[in-house]
């Protein structure tokens, strides 16, 4: 997994470093002190994990996360419980860790996003085997029914699909050429 770290204490940043050294799936790509660093870099490279503090000068992990456009999963780590709540509203947001961060929290930590990225691969799609008449996609970790019929228009964005539907309309991290995989499996 590609991954950065956002915190202004340098500290925190050599430590969280320093853990990500016993996962060998973990590719540390750089480490900053503040977020518009971040950004900068975003722009040009992509990551599947960053591991972002909450509190920091100018611009905080809340403001961060509500900047990107195709957010990867985020590891809050921050010296602050008070948030926890609020953190897990944005829905990238795979864990929240307390500092002083210990090694067996941060396994498990390790241990969701792995578990977060497997369901999101196997189920981003699922036709229903025994219908003909509806899709099920997952949308913010929940899966949601479509009906065909209610299906007006699928757009291809990257890496993901907008359905529109007569009510509304869904993003869900898929690509086309997998929904059309899907719909051949499901008998009209």
């Amino acid at each position: 997994m590609r991954s950065i770290i956002i915190d202004d204490d340098a500290i925190a940043r050599l430590l969280v470093s320093k853990l990500c050294v016993d996962f060998p799936d973990i590719d540390l790509l750089e480490e900053f002190e503040n977020a518009i660093d971040a950004i900068k870099f975003l722009n040009d490279q992509e990551v599947d994990l960053i591991f972002l503090d909450i509190h920091m000068p100018g611009f905080s992990g809340f403001d961060f996360i509500k900047t990107l456009k195709n957010s990867p999963r985020i590891i809050l780590i921050t010296s602050d419980k008070n948030f926890a709540l609020e953190a897990f509203e944005y829905p990238n947001v795979v864990d929240y860790l307390v500092k002083p961060i210990t090694k067996e929290r941060f396994a498990k930590a390790i241990a969701k996003i792995h578990n977060f990225t497997q369901i999101s691969k196997e189920k981003a799609i699922a036709p229903v085997k025994d219908s003909n008449k509806e899709l099920y996609v997952n949308i913010d970790r929940r899966l949601v029914k479509i009906d065909f019929t209610d299906i007006n228009v699928i757009e291809a964005k990257g890496d993901y699909i907008r359905i529109k539907t007569n009510n509304i309309s869904h993003v869900v991290h898929s690509t086309l050429k997998k929904l059309k995989k899907n719909f051949l499996l499901i008998r009209f």
